[in-house]
């Protein structure tokens, strides 16, 4: 079965109504069929769809971010983290490697400070407001790689470049492209600063 290569702009709500991210105004979104770089729900919603299409797609939950896990909440000593300067919100890679978790700051009490490694974004429905650009064959080569090569290709995301990306946060990036994780080691970390969140983002 052939796969194709799509690109399309965004933005993003919960159900409240409340913006949460958008695409134009910058690079469109551009993903690879069948290769985890957006959310389950949003490409199963985009499958198939013409060049030109405008629609408002309602993800749930579960197809996602999935539900909100308290065991990704935990409390360490502040003396444990590499950063002076805190502030609720902050986010922060929990290793050095470019796929490690990243946690959000999530409440500070004198020396103790909680950490919540669940996708900002985790136990919300979406509402999302797509238009496909384009949609076009894969080559062998982007095939043979699993991603978008070519202008506005190379998209290895999640939590980061504006989104839609699947929780595969490089370094560098916040939970933007989307961001959260399994079994983290709240240890040590890289300060990431403030993100927002789009539509990727699983590990």
């Amino acid at each position: 079965m052939s796969r194709s290569v799509i690109s399309f702009h965004y933005s993003l709500r919960n159900q409240q109504g409340q913006l949460l991210d958008a695409s134009i105004g910058g690079e469109p979104i551009m993903y690879l069929e069948g290769s985890g770089q957006i959310i389950d729900g949003l490409e199963e919603a985009l499958a198939g769809l013409p060049a030109g299409t405008k629609r408002v797609i309602m993800v749930a939950a579960e197809k996602a971010y999935g539900q909100r896990d308290p065991e990704l909440i935990r409390k360490v000593a502040r003396n444990r983290l590499p950063v002076e300067n805190l502030n609720i919100g902050d986010m922060f890679q929990t290793d050095g490697d470019r796929h490690a978790a990243i946690v959000t700051v999530a409440a500070i009490e004198g020396d103790e400070v909680t950490l919540d490694g669940n996708h900002p974004l985790a136990g919300q429905d979406l509402v999302f407001d797509v238009e496909v650009l384009n949609v076009r064959a894969a080559t062998e080569e982007e095939l043979d790689h699993g991603h978008v090569h070519g202008h506005g290709g190379h998209h290895h995301h999640e939590h980061g470049e504006g989104c839609c990306g699947r929780h595969d946060h490089s370094d560098g990036q916040t939970h933007d492209d989307c961001c959260g994780g399994h079994g983290h080691d709240h240890d040590h970390g890289h300060e990431h600063g403030h993100g927002g969140c789009g539509c990727g983002g699983k590990h």
